[in-house]
């Protein structure tokens, strides 16, 4: 499994490495023969075609002084004697040879001989036990070579090809005259199709002959009235004719472990072998291997591999003038290909000599059918593949070979936001073409290439929480594919509305004993399956009131567990009774911790109002700061107090200006403000259409002027409603800040609480803010937050007033400072003297996080900011 590592920001690193990696198309096993010359028993003699002006003959035969023409070597090679080829004959030079016995080799890969008539470039005339191996010939509309009359001949590892511009001829015949010829290793192209034409013709009465591990392009096979022929191991990218047309009244024929394809528009000819293009060239569209009702008795096929280019549907075979349709048809009805296949995969282009264009479809790729299922006993079946490799098990000509062993991809990806992350592919690879395609997991995917050993660097953000599998597959230009996956979570939570419901009060044992929380000690607070609240919670938002207080204090909150930190939620004096909202982190064992900071015994009161989890849920939005509710000036509602034990409907769905949607909203985010009490009581807000529960928001007493941060769930109706609990009647404002909703995107990441600011003490600033001015604070330089999840305490207040917190437009970079003005609203109140705090959901006006906060009083106060966490939309 995939290791985590930790990262910053409460961020992590998962990474696989490259062991991890998954061979997605494991190659068969193969190792690479060299190549041996054929051996002799007699001399060799040279011929150095590019060694002199050649027009005739010349030179010895020594390696001094080598032949210029190869007619002029094996005139005078006798049987035993090798002649040794090297470089090209400029001119078109046919070439006969009758003498017995000898072997002609080409010495490296461009021994080159070109022919153009009126006879084949290489004519072996009624000759015994001659071999040809690793020659060059190319032939302007004649064959490349001819076996006349000739018995034990051996063409191997060599390459023959037509010029394109001379069609019609068939490149290799042999004649009816001949036995006991093999061509091997070899490549036959036409080098463009033609009708009639074929790469290899055999007349009738040849026999014993092999076409073993062959590469044709658009050619095919015609035998006619053969006694003993293997067709065994080739690859033939067929034209529009057959790739194997066994005819007349042939006899021990055997057809087994080739690749027939059909080519397509990406090879090299202009027609070549699928149907559209036969179609309109006036063509015919045969079925690969056609066999006569006279030979199909004589005749045996299997463990051929078919692939059909697109929907072209060529029949693979006819048998005994019956067209079989397919392999299932061609098998009912003789009995025959048993153990065909249909290739899901095509090879692909390769070169296969220096200074010759890739002409056909030939180099298999891991996956295809012909892999690994060669019948290994099929007559006429070579040991080694056309290019030398062993073991030899796949159909066709060339077996696959894993040239990139090394090919792994090791991951490490981190979150880099609340959705975003950052992918490192480190990739180890042969110096190959690669392409890397990354599978993010949520149905997307990014592609990108290298060349080579590298590194690739990706980043995605998605569009829901949640945990994902992110796979990255490397596959190099041959079809090895690697892959390897690190599974992922999104750092972002996401908000669940719940009650109001109320957890613990000490004062009467709900949720704790029923005793008040002493100095220095902590209440626990039991949210994980508390009233059915689920496990895995990453914060859970508590309304935290203190009351019955003898000093004064703070109070701190924290998941259990955890370090407590050096901030405070909630800060109270002597005989207070002070409520503030926090949004706190739950601890691995599922409760939250109440520290009481002060000097004396204290009461607690801790309600709920939802929860924060990983899975997607409902995002936040913030808006401008609105008022919704005043009931002092009838913003809202009547201009009127709100009775006791009375409750007052506040439109959240659409409301603020249109600020607010219409349809959608789980929850909002309000700062609820009491002000002409005349009693002592406490504030209720609940979703409309449920009953009050058992729980506050704020508690005031007679004439007091205090605000609470509030998050609520909203009504069916799209409506909230705020209760007074107290005695009598007071006035109540309601601003919003934000809300939540499933159409939103944005997601919380708690944070350790920080104290960011104390203009009391911290040297960055130590002075007081001053009556009616603007402190502003860069909370979030460069991390696109959205908002910000923040305690503001006042202390050291020298006049009643009210702290407006809202965003600021202003980057860092402003050389000069856009005006801005407090709206209308109000985030916390106070009295000459007191201390309070409140919660802030602090939007950000720009990626910067600049946020002001207001002094709206006529003296100097002392302000505190802890940062708890933050928003963010991708």
């Amino acid at each position: 499994m995939p290791v985590a590592e930790a990262g910053g920001e409460g961020f992590t690193t998962a990474i696989s490495p490259a062991s991890k990696s998954i061979r997605v198309r494991e190659p068969s096993q193969t190792t690479v023969a060299a190549s041996s010359l054929t051996a002799t028993s007699g001399k060799i003699i040279y011929v150095a075609t590019n060694s002199r002006p050649c027009t005739t003959a010349a030179g010895t035969g020594t390696e001094a002084d080598p032949f210029c023409l190869l007619q002029s070597a094996v005139d005078v090679a006798q049987p035993g004697d090798t002649v040794d080829v090297v470089g090209m004959i400029p001119i078109a030079a046919s070439v006969t040879v009758k003498t017995s016995g000898i072997s002609i080799v080409g010495i490296g890969n461009q021994a080159w001989i070109e022919g153009g008539g009126p006879h084949a470039a290489l004519t072996l005339d009624h000759v015994s036990n001659v071999t040809v191996s690793n020659l060059m010939i190319t032939t302007y509309g004649v064959p490349a070579v001819a076996v006349v009359g000739s018995t034990g001949v051996s063409v191997d590892s060599s390459y023959l090809t037509m010029n394109p511009n001379f069609r019609g001829a068939t490149t290799l015949t042999v004649d009816g005259a001949s036995s006991d010829v093999t061509v091997s290793r070899t490549y036959i192209d036409e080098g463009y199709w033609s009708a009639g034409a074929r790469g290899v013709t055999i007349a009738s009465g040849a026999s014993n002959v092999t076409l073993a591990s062959d590469v044709m392009a658009t050619a095919g096979i015609t035998a006619t009235g053969v006694t003993g022929l293997n067709i065994t191991n080739n690859t033939i990218q067929r034209g529009c004719d057959s790739a194997i047309d066994i005819d007349g009244a042939s006899s021990a024929v055997a057809i087994e472990n080739n690749l027939l394809e059909d080519a397509n528009p990406g090879t090299d000819y202009a027609l070549g072998g699928y149907q559209s293009a036969c179609t309109a060239a006036g063509q015919s569209w045969a079925p690969d291997v056609v066999v006569s009702a006279a030979s199909a008795a004589g005749t045996t096929a299997d463990y051929n591999d078919f692939y059909i280019y697109g929907s072209d549907a060529t029949p693979p075979y006819s048998w005994a003038e019956t067209v079989y349709p397919t392999l299932t048809a061609f098998r009912s009805g003789t009995a025959q290909g048993i153990h065909d296949t249909i290739d899901p995969i095509p090879p692909t282009d390769m070169f296969f000599r220096l200074n010759e264009s890739n002409n056909i479809d030939a180099w298999p790729h891991p996956g295809s059918a012909a892999l690994n299922s060669a019948n290994p006993n099929a007559p006429g079946k070579l040991a080694t593949d056309f290019f030398g490799h062993s073991p030899y098990v796949a159909r066709g000509a060339i077996e696959f070979v894993n040239t990139n062993p090394t090919l792994a991809v090791a991951l490490a990806a981190k979150n880099t936001s609340v959705f975003g992350f950052s992918l490192t592919s480190t990739i180890a690879s042969a110096v190959e073409p690669l392409t890397v395609s990354v599978a993010w997991g949520d149905g997307t995917t990014t592609g990108s290439s290298l060349y080579g050993d590298g590194t690739v660097n990706s980043t995605h953000s998605y569009a829901k929480l949640g945990t994902y599998t992110i796979t990255v597959t490397v596959t190099d230009n041959l079809g090895i594919a690697v892959s390897n996956s690190v599974q992922v979570s999104t750092q972002g939570s996401q908000y669940s509305a719940y009650g109001p419901r109320r957890l613990l009060d000490t004062r009467d044992g709900t949720g704790g004993p029923q005793a008040q929380v002493q100095p220095g000690h902590s209440a626990r607070v039991k949210v994980v399956g508390n009233g059915g609240i689920p496990s895995g919670l990453t914060a859970a938002v508590l309304n935290v009131t203190v009351t019955n207080t003898a000093s004064g204090g703070f109070i701190t909150a924290y998941g259990e567990g955890d370090a407590r930190p050096t901030t405070s939620n909630v800060n109270f004096t002597n005989g207070q009774t002070v409520p503030n909202l926090v949004i706190v982190p739950v601890g691995a064992d599922g409760y939250i911790d109440l520290y009481n900071g002060g000097w004396a015994p204290v009461d607690l009161i801790a309600d709920i109002t939802g929860y924060f989890t990983k899975a997607a849920a409902s995002g936040y939005s913030t808006i401008a700061p609105a008022r919704l509710l005043d009931t002092r000036d009838g913003t809202g509602a009547a201009r009127s107090q709100v009775a006791a034990g009375s409750s007052i409907p506040v439109r959240i769905a659409g409301n603020a200006g249109g600020l607010l949607p219409s349809s959608g909203i789980t929850a909002v985010a309000l700062n609820v403000t009491v002000t002409n009490p005349r009693s002592d009581g406490h504030l209720t807000v609940y979703p409309s259409g449920q009953q009050a529960p058992n729980a506050s928001n704020v508690n005031y007493t007679q004439g007091q002027t205090i605000a609470n941060a509030v998050i609520v769930p909203v009504g069916a109706d799209g409506s909230i409603r705020v209760l007074n609990g107290g005695w009598a009647q007071t006035d109540v404002i309601v601003d919003v800040v934000g809300y939540y909703s499933t159409a939103a995107k944005g997601a919380y990441v708690p944070i350790a609480p920080t104290r960011f600011t104390d203009t009391r003490a911290l040297p960055w600033s130590p002075a007081p803010v001053t009556a009616r001015i603007n402190h502003f604070l860069v909370l979030g330089p460069g991390m696109d937050a959205t908002a910000f999840v923040l305690n503001a305490t006042v202390t050291n207040t020298t006049d009643a007033g009210h702290l407006t917190v809202s965003p600021d437009p202003n980057s860092l970079r402003d050389e000069q400072r856009f005006p801005v003005t407090a709206p209308n609203t109000s985030t916390l109140n106070w009295q000459a003297g007191a201390t309070v705090p409140n919660l802030v959901q602090a939007a950000a006006g720009h990626t910067d996080g600049i946020v002001d906060f207001w002094n709206e009083s006529d003296g100097n106060i002392d302000l505190i900011v802890d940062e708890f966490g933050y928003y963010q939309n991708s």
